[in-house]
């Protein structure tokens, strides 16, 4: 322990008076050190070197008030220096320790003497740190052999009589330094170890010295009691409480404890701070002597309380105990699971465990670490148990005993996975796979029966593709077969269907952990094409298996594009949403990606997850990806999408109503790959505004532009009286009037007559008139757009679209914006009921939900511009109840889903589509 220090004297050939030489900076200053010493000065010592009351003297004391108490020791000696006067000067070493720390390791008044008298304090040099002091363990055994040789009832004796003041030992002349001290020893051992924080003793003293409860000296202090070294005690009358405490020690030492040293190991552990001035505690210390036994037994019934447990092992009357008992209160305190006990178990283990002995620590150990480990939020703490079980030499056989600990049937569930892939770190911790002796150990043997710790072990090595491949050889020792694929993806070859399929009947785990393994190792390209095959080889996939590869790609991290490509697109097979297109897209290496993911997309085994990746990336570009990666990004999504495209003859209207939109994106329309996407997106439409020179109008159309053709899916209102917009709206569209008989009143057609001119290859302008004509003379939207797809000629989103622009244009223009609104909705509704099938409906909501909100963006912006140009401006009641209705239904509509996630979804924020 670290103490503090003072040196007292006169420097050589110095006239001063004696003073503070030199001194440590903690715990005190010169001054304060001065007074201390002052405080328990024991007089002026016999010029003589030998006989009664020659130098050395020792002193102990205290300074401080709790908790800052200090327990000091001052000895002092004659120099070889002598004064300006020539005589000889006496130096005094004085030493202070923290109470804190020897009520917790018990000191001996000797044992710190040896340490003081061996210590060389430097007399020059200014205020340094503090001495090192190591001391021994206190040893009940040798005050106890003190105490029979000075005579059992006069030690007791002299204790009881502390309780009551100062005692002076007389007639001790020829008694030795060493003696004397020793009865200093015996003494205190005789009280409660606490009463040490207030015990001041002096092996001599010519002084007063009214601060020192128990010291030698030649006559007796006025008023003290005294106690004679030789010939009997004159008669002193003790108090009641120093009575009843004698009587006490009589009767324990003749009933209780075989012999002395177990009475003053009991004494020893009551190390609580006390004052003389509460000698009743010394009676309550003795009258719980059978608290020891009483935790015992509360141990064995399983009702004890920690702190008593804790109290016990930290003190030295554990010792009371049974021999058979003190290793199960050892066990009680390790079973707790506190990690803050471990210091006090590591100090305790060779006394309460020893090898051989009757408890079983490692097992202790280890359950209280399976209590921290095996649970929801697994303890991190648990490292300090494998640090114990380390210094130990066990930390094999430890977490070959965590591990099996998981074997539980209850501890099976996804919510332990932390646990694993907690004790999994541990192993990679304390575990060198390169050494031999570590192949057949139990480690290996528990770690391969729990699939989610060898997986989780496989996982987590991040040390590069040498130390994967040792764990990988540790663990082929005990099944050789479970470690085939993963030998396989490190020899750099192809996992088969096989493969994966075998292991995912009954090792999803491993299949899990393989492909992340391959992963991480850049080897994804070993492993993706077996596991895509499997999903379809048996026709579209399982929504558990989806669940399955979805969870497991979206927990694997590749570093490298081609693998982060391949991924994205398997993840859009399985309906689940592109982890890395939106942080890749404007990276320069974006070709990797794309190359992965289009070869991703020819292993593609079934329609439905063809389907299914066409219409996840046009949700993942709703998020418009690139619009903060400048003209790479916008490049980069139309080169992938036009390579996707023209791969295959298909149905791309996804993809068209987010990249062939009206107007066009703007940072789009003016790429180079832009209008070759778009033709072949559109491949029906009029040559395209943007592409002939057109800009992107402000009010969602194109200034000098040809009118829209077929294809276009701006969803734009009508221009009517009450439009302030009117004016800049699009250019009017074909007419309705010619199908009528040229607005001449002509009786409009039969509904069956509508569409006698309706063929497959039919463009828009025919479709909406026949249409327009069958619902305004009392046909139904459900029954038009059946009677369109009976003739050949099924509306797509893209088209669906448009004719709900041309309805409200033409309707808006013929009757009023009520009546459009309505037919609008009719077609809507017929839309999403289903009447052009199921898959349009679902389509179609999301392209109209898109058309709408970015029309209302648009909008909302221009009134806001409006509203801003006066500060003062209201809007009318009007105005502020149709903003009110339209608020409560966008909210409405924008927390559908908002907290809910699908299995296998991505966990990425939402950003608007509108950018």
């Amino acid at each position: 322990m670290t103490a503090g220090w003072a040196l007292v004297g006169k420097r050589p050939g110095s006239s001063d008076d004696y003073g503070v030489l030199n001194f440590s900076r903690e715990p005190y200053d010169r001054a304060s050190y001065g007074k201390i010493l002052h405080r328990y000065a024991l007089g002026t010592p016999p010029a003589h070197t030998a006989g009664e009351g020659a130098l050395p003297w020792v002193a102990v004391s205290w300074v401080g008030e709790q908790p800052d108490r200090y327990l000091g020791i001052s000895v002092e000696t004659w120099s070889e220096h002598r004064d300006g006067a020539g005589r000889q000067v006496a130096f005094t070493k004085y030493v202070c320790v923290p109470y804190r720390q020897v009520q917790a390791e018990p000191v001996s008044y000797t044992a710190l003497f040896r340490e003081v008298q061996r210590l060389d304090l430097p007399m020059d040099g200014g205020p340094t740190g503090g001495v090192e002091l190591v001391l021994p363990q206190y040893d009940p055994v040798a005050p106890a052999r003190d105490i029979e040789r000075f005579g059992t009832e006069r030690v007791m004796r002299a204790a009881a009589m502390l309780l009551d003041g100062n005692v002076d030992v007389v007639q001790a002349g020829d008694a030795t330094l060493w003696d004397r001290l020793a009865f200093l020893d015996a003494v205190a051992a005789l009280l409660p170890y606490g009463y040490r924080a207030g015990f001041t003793g002096a092996t001599w003293a010519t002084g007063p010295a009214p601060n020192i409860r128990l010291l030698f000296t030649r006559r007796a202090r006025g008023g003290n009691r005294e106690l004679s070294w030789h010939g009997p005690d004159e008669p002193v009358r003790l108090s009641p409480t120093a009575t009843d405490y004698l009587r006490h020690l009589h009767k324990l030492l003749n009933h209780r404890f075989p012999d002395l040293a177990g009475l003053v190991s009991y004494l020893a552990s009551d190390g609580t701070p006390c004052e003389f001035s509460d000698p009743g505690h010394a009676l309550r210390s003795l009258a719980d002597v059978e608290w020891p036994s009483e935790v015992a037994a509360a141990v064995r019934a399983g009702r004890a309380n920690l702190h008593d447990v804790r109290r016990l092992v930290r003190g030295q009357r554990i010792h009371e105990l049974h021999p058979a008992d003190r290793p199960r209160v050892f066990d009680h305190l390790v079973r707790a699971a506190d990690p803050d006990d471990l210091e006090l178990i590591e100090r305790r283990w060779d006394d309460l465990a020893p090898p051989g002995g009757p408890g079983d620590p490692l097992a202790a150990l280890v359950e209280a670490a399976a209590v921290l480990l095996w649970r929801e939020q697994p303890d991190g703490r648990i490292s300090r148990y494998l640090e114990v079980a380390r210094r130990r030499r066990f930390a094999g056989e430890f977490l070959a005993e965590l591990v099996r600990w998981g074997a539980d049937p209850d501890l099976q569930g996804p919510e332990y996975r932390a646990a694993r892939t907690m004790v999994a770190d541990l192993i990679r911790d304390a575990v060198d796979p390169f050494r031999p002796e570590e192949i057949f150990s139990p480690l290996v043997v528990n770690v391969v029966e729990d699939r989610g710790v060898a997986a989780a072990l496989l996982i987590g090595e991040t040390a590069g593709e040498r130390r994967v491949a040792a764990w990988v050889a540790w663990l082929e020792n005990v099944r050789g077969d479970l470690m085939d694929p993963f030998r396989t993806v490190l020899d750099g070859r192809q996992v088969t269907v096989e493969t994966i399929g075998g292991m995912a009947q009954t090792e999803r785990t491993m299949v899990a952990a393989l492909v992340w393994v391959a992963a991480r190792l850049e080897r994804l390209r070993c492993v993706l094409p077996a596991l895509v095959d499997w999903l379809g080889r048996h026709g579209e996939p399982s929504r558990a298996a989806c669940e399955f590869a979805a969870a497991t790609l979206n927990r694997a991290e590749p570093p490298d594009p081609w693998a982060q490509g391949a991924s994205d697109a398997v993840l859009l097979m399985l309906g689940s949403s592109a982890r890395f297109l939106a942080d890749t897209v404007g990276h320069a290496d974006f070709r990797g990606y794309e190359d992965g993911f289009l070869e991703a997309w020819r292993h593609r085994p079934t329609p439905g997850m063809e389907q299914q990746l066409v219409v996840g990336l046009a949700h993942a570009l709703r998020m418009r990806p690139w619009a903060g990666a400048g003209t790479a990004g916008a490049d980069n999504v139309l080169n992938l999408a036009r390579h996707l495209v023209g791969s295959v003859d298909r149905d791309w209207d996804p993809l068209a109503t987010v990249l062939a939109t009206e107007p066009p994106d703007e940072l789009l329309a003016y790429r180079p790959a832009y209008r070759p996407l778009r033709a072949l997106l559109v491949p029906d439409e009029a040559a395209h505004p943007a592409a002939q020179g057109g800009a992107p109008s402000a009010f969602g159309g194109a200034e000098h532009a040809a009118p829209r053709g077929h294809g276009a899916v701006q969803f734009t209102p009508p221009p009517s009286a009450g439009d302030p917009m009117a004016e800049h709206g699009p250019a009017p569209g074909p007419a309705i009037a010619p199908l009528y008989g040229q607005g001449n009143g002509t009786a409009p057609p039969s509904t069956e007559g509508a569409f006698g001119r309706i063929r497959a290859d039919s463009g828009m302008d025919d479709v909406a008139a026949a249409y327009l004509a069958s619902v305004l003379v009392g046909g139904s939207a459900p029954d038009a757009l059946r009677h369109l797809a009976d003739l050949g000629r099924p509306l797509t989103t893209r088209e669906i679209l448009e004719l709900a622009r041309r309805v409200e244009y033409e309707v808006g223009g013929r009757y009023d914006a009520a009546q459009a609104a309505s037919r609008v909705e009719q077609l809507v509704r017929a839309v999403l009921d289903g009447a052009p099938g199921p898959a349009a409906a679902a389509e179609f909501r999301d392209a109209l939900a898109d058309a709408l909100s970015a029309q209302i963006s648009r909008r909302a912006l221009l009134l806001e511009t409006a509203a801003l140009g006066d500060e003062a401006w209201q809007p009318p009641e009007p105005v502020r109840v149709r903003l009110d209705e339209a608020k409560d239904r966008i909210d409405h509509v924008a927390k559908r889903g908002r907290g809910k996630r699908l299995p296998g979804l991505g966990r990425g924020k939402r950003r608007s589509g509108d950018g």
